[in-house]
């Protein structure tokens, strides 16, 4: 297991927000399934979903776009086969 966040280990979500970042997560991995050959670590996604959380978001589908258009080349990674 990684080490802890420190933008994200201290964050307390209402039960309207942990609906909310779950939603989020499932879109994000259903939508980044969907792309193709691509697969990007669950943690990366989660990590950017709770940073926006934490700023206040409370949209599920908000929160699914930021940790999506959040990702970089390098969070990328090639399917092994």
């Amino acid at each position: 297991m990684s080490n802890p966040d420190p933008l994200i280990q201290n964050l307390s979500f209402d039960p309207e927000q942990v609906t909310a970042v779950n939603q989020a997560y499932d879109q994000a991995c259903r939508t980044l399934q969907n792309i193709g050959q691509l697969e990007v670590d669950r943690e990366i996604i989660a990590r950017g979903i709770l940073q926006a959380a934490g700023s206040g978001e409370r949209d599920a589908n908000k929160l699914c776009e930021r940790a999506i258009l959040g990702l970089t080349p390098l969070d990328y990674r090639q399917h092994s086969t």
